[in-house]
């Protein structure tokens, strides 16, 4: 299932991303040469600051997913995030329930916990999802504490902005990855049995002053994608 091992973004503030990450999200920051490791001990997340963080055009991340396993892990950070900091938006995806926050960058990060595999929607080959309300009672009664993020938080999945959807597509299909599901004109697609890893839509959204410029696989794959991403 983690098959994005890990996410490089580019910043226009280094310090205060790595401190969005730190005192909001709660998880270890260190810096390794002239990037900051989030969390310290996987990196999941790559942070460089760049004089120039949105090289691709009209394409650029939509959001980073952080994934946590266990649902009341999910509910104790809710009730966290809920009394420090803005929230954007809370979601229930059919497959998962999220909550989405903005780094300094203007990034979107979604926390998410997936459902149990044998509840998420099906239709033949390819998974139901959509955006409804989150049961925040529901989620909250779960939780017993407010609690940062934990350090074996993983990447699960990445949502790109862009004009060039079927270009994506196809460029990832060859790579291997399916399409797992279609909502409003945007496209799902996963290595495996899963959800989703990877999502690309041409939605008119804001450009944050970041973006994704490499993505590490757990798929011995080395290439550069036509949104300008390096994979390795």
């Amino acid at each position: 299932m983690d098959v994005i091992r890990s996410v490089t973004l580019s910043v226009a503030d280094l310090e205060g991303t790595a401190a969005f990450y730190s005192d909001v999200l709660g998880l270890d920051v260190r810096m390794r040469g002239d990037a900051a490791c989030v969390p310290s001990d996987t990196c999941a997340l790559r942070l460089v600051e760049a004089p120039d963080p949105t090289p691709h055009g009209d394409s650029y991340i939509f959001h980073v997913a952080l994934r946590l396993d266990d649902e009341r892990r999910f509910a104790d950070f809710v009730r966290w995030a809920m009394e420090r900091c803005d929230v954007e938006g809370l979601a229930d995806h059919l497959v998962s329930e999220s909550i989405y926050l903005r780094d300094p960058n203007g990034i979107g990060i979604e926390i998410y916990v997936d459902r149990p595999r044998a509840l998420w929607p099906r239709r033949e080959d390819t998974y139901i999802m959509d955006t409804r309300p989150l049961d925040l009672k529901r989620v909250l009664s779960l939780s017993s504490k407010p609690r940062p993020l934990p350090s074996d938080i993983s990447v699960g999945h990445v949502h790109l902005r862009t004009p060039h959807v079927r270009t994506a597509e196809s460029f990832y299909g060859r790579l291997g990855f399916r399409v797992t599901g279609r909502w409003m004109g945007a496209v799902f697609m996963a290595w495996g049995d899963y959800h989703h890893h990877l999502a690309f839509n041409s939605w008119p959204l804001p450009r944050p002053k970041g973006n994704i410029v490499a993505m590490r696989l757990d798929l011995h794959i080395r290439a550069v994608d036509p949104l300008g991403i390096q994979l390795e």
